[in-house]
């Protein structure tokens, strides 16, 4: 009666964990479109970044980044953990093969015994299925650790790809700008012969040239060291990387969020906290199955000569049950059930927290995609107008109706609007890597 009544309390030992993890509808605030059926995150990066050489550079990267190979070695030593505990079911074997010598009354006595022995834990109460079912997370946890480090190694590759880009374009529009300038410089000196303006004028002129000159030198640099960046993160030697024109690149017309469930379905960090609450609930399960016995069966199997015969002349066999109930144990069985139900508490608001977070991501990235837009227009227009302003200035200076200090502020403000043109194009291509791995993509 009380061996079915321990059976029975037992039974909630077996159970499965059962995933009850919801999200908030307003996780990601206002972008939620509710209509939307299939979510950024779940396309393939393929198909986001469809620039050929940037695909190679990942795919480079993706083979050769040393973490992400520490990635697959953890995982590896968590499914030889995972095998190491379904084998925990079949019994251990072990062949303990002893002699003695013995010396009595100056009389020599040597005996033998030739045993293989086997012990098998009976898997009354779950201790072995609990420890096998948390190997079985901790597989599925490491492998959203390699995803993640995927989705990140990707993200960072493509943003440095599109940073070079840019800044290629920034080096061309100094190098335009250098060559309008000398020949405003030259242009100035004319008129300096003529009389029509003082020195000062063709001085500052000069120093307008050479800042330019200065920055062609800095982002000539930025890209060497940007080259090198993204050599390391791909595991090569520091090299020129072969890429695409900025103008190239075209923003999606539709970003789609797709439903909060995505969310927690395609995001490795939100998949990683969920592992960690089933993590948690097995380890509440073996504190509770701590205070029930453990049930051994040993069996003895081989051969003895006790009393001294040369040859085997005894069979041996033996087979011992044991059972351990733990009765007093200082109060640690109940000290680590109470920890593992605070462990499992702390992971559902590690959880909690990974979904807020991630839905602020989202949030954030979302209406960046939607500024930078917005702002595209505006900026086009601005570098028009203001490359027809410093045209008209330039003209009027020519015949002598104008200052060269209009011409000159005309300049400056379209080469700070072109510059502001390209940084605003490369903030929404920023926004939408981000936005796409804050959706679980790649």
């Amino acid at each position: 009666m009380t061996a079915g009544l321990m059976l029975l309390s037992s039974c909630s030992l077996y159970q499965k964990y059962g995933a009850n993890n919801t999200v908030p509808a307003d996780i990601m605030g206002d972008v939620v479109q509710p209509d939307d059926t299939l979510s950024l995150g779940a396309i393939g990066w393929r198909q986001l970044f469809t620039d050929p050489l940037l695909q190679e550079l990942i795919e480079r990267a993706l083979q050769n980044n040393t973490d992400l190979k520490l990635a697959q070695l953890t995982i590896e030593q968590a499914q030889n953990d995972l095998a190491s505990a379904r084998l925990d079911v079949l019994p251990t074997l072990s062949f303990e093969p002893s002699g003695a010598l013995t010396h009595f009354n100056s009389m020599a006595t040597r005996s033998y015994i030739v045993p293989l022995k086997a012990s098998w834990q009976l898997n009354i109460f779950g201790q072995v299925t609990s420890q096998k079912r948390q190997a079985k997370a901790r597989v599925q946890m490491q492998e959203e650790y390699k995803q993640a480090v995927q989705s990140e190694l990707s993200a960072n590759v493509a943003a440095m790809y599109y940073n070079l880009i840019m800044l290629d374009r920034e080096l061309q529009i100094l190098k335009e700008t250098q060559v309008v300038w000398e020949e405003s410089l030259e242009a100035m000196r004319v008129l300096f012969e003529a009389g029509l303006y003082m020195s000062p004028a063709v001085y500052q002129m000069e120093a307008y040239l050479a800042g330019v000159q200065s920055g062609i030198v800095d982002t000539q640099e930025t890209i060497l060291t940007t080259e090198a960046t993204l050599c390391q993160m791909i595991s090569e030697a520091p090299h020129h990387i072969e890429r695409s024109s900025f103008e190239k690149f075209e923003m999606p017309s539709h970003l789609h969020i797709g439903l909060p469930v995505r969310l927690l379905e395609a995001r490795p960090d939100v998949r990683q906290a969920a592992r960690n609450i089933e993590i948690a609930y097995y380890d509440i399960q073996q504190a509770r199955q701590a205070f029930y016995p453990d049930l051994t069966i040993t069996a003895t199997l081989g051969w003895s000569n006790g009393e001294g015969a040369v040859n085997p002349s005894q069979f041996l066999a033996q087979a011992v049950a044991s059972l351990v109930q733990p009765l007093f144990m200082q109060g640690r069985l109940k000290a680590r059930h109470k920890n593992a139900q605070l462990e499992q508490e702390k992971a559902r608001l590690q959880f909690v927290q990974t979904l807020l977070n991630a839905g602020n991501e989202v949030y954030r990235q979302m209406h960046i995609c939607r500024k930078t837009e917005q702002q595209a227009a505006y900026l086009a227009s601005a570098v028009h107008s203001l490359h027809e302003a410093y045209n008209g200035t330039r003209e009027l200076m020519n015949n002598g109706t104008n200052t060269y200090v209009e011409v000159l502020r005309a300049q400056e403000d379209l080469l700070t609007a072109q510059i502001r043109e390209v940084e605003n194009h490369y903030e929404g291509i920023q926004a939408l890597i981000n936005l796409y791995t804050a959706l679980g993509g790649f």
